[in-house]
């Protein structure tokens, strides 16, 4: 059986860790990483400045590169640069779909109660998100996508059955969802069934935790071969240690040089 690749389209930033740093220190020789988008810094940082790339040229050569290759890829899809990539990457889904084992959607379009990205990049999500095996919002990205404002105070229930029953057909995981203040965690559905997973809150956040998470759930279930469930709970327990261990060295950045496997190969 052939190891597959993970051809990751997402943002890249110079400054701090997120998006394509994450998963390439992460996924190291195993991700073909294209950017959607280039950037001096994350978004949260001061004197940020987006450059564009030639995203069509460079997404469809990378593709023609892996068929010559004769490689078989997971597809994952963040953070996105403009509206009019969701066409480029359907096409290209289309054309290659044979050698494209499963779709990884992460709609980033917003967090903590606010959208950070323009809105006609949130209209095309629904494109991508109905054609994904694996969806992985979080909260605030539930309530954009199903028409809801983002700091809407609904019950999380509300919100959930509406992303549900409008995405019918990806398997959901809920990202970064707190219960109370004390608790955060993932919650996932397997058909009808909903399961939850928590740790405590940490005084600080980092940008990239969610990619963080992806990233290390991609390592275990696809290339450890652990199971689904117990690979989120894996990425649940080594972002946190992330988390944790990013506070006690007093770092600006998430620190993704202390990560180390759960479940190492022998």
């Amino acid at each position: 059986m052939k190891t597959p690749h993970v051809l990751a389209i997402s943002s890249f930033a110079v400054h701090g860790t997120a998006s394509l740093k994450t998963f390439t220190t992460i996924l190291g020789e195993r991700i073909l990483p294209v950017p959607s988008l280039m950037l001096n810094g994350l978004t949260n940082m001061a004197l940020v400045k987006k450059l564009d790339v030639p995203f069509k040229e460079l997404l469809q050569s990378s593709f023609e590169l892996a068929v010559n290759r004769e490689l078989e890829l997971i597809l994952y899809i963040g953070y996105l640069g403009k509206a009019e990539q969701v066409d480029v990457i359907t096409e290209m889904i289309n054309t290659y779909r044979g050698i494209i084992k499963t779709i990884i959607v992460d709609p980033v379009c917003g967090d903590h109660g606010r959208a950070y990205v323009p809105a006609d990049v949130i209209a095309r999500w629904h494109v991508l998100i109905n054609i994904a095996d694996l969806v992985f919002p979080n909260l605030t990205e539930i309530k954009i996508l199903t028409g809801h404002e983002p700091d809407g105070n609904q019950p999380n229930t509300f919100y959930i059955e509406a992303f549900r029953k409008q995405y019918p057909n990806a398997q959901l995981v809920i990202t970064s969802i707190k219960t109370g203040d004390d608790k955060t965690g993932i919650q996932y559905y397997k058909g009808d069934e909903c399961y939850n997973y928590w740790h405590n809150v940490l005084p600080k956040n980092y940008g990239g935790t969610g990619d963080a998470f992806l990233a290390t759930f991609i390592l275990n279930h696809f290339y450890n071969a652990v199971n689904l469930d117990e690979a989120l709970k894996a990425a649940a327990d080594q972002t946190y240690q992330l988390i944790k261990n990013s506070i006690n060295s007093n770092s600006h950045d998430l620190v993704l040089s202390t990560i180390k496997p759960l479940y190492p190969q022998p």
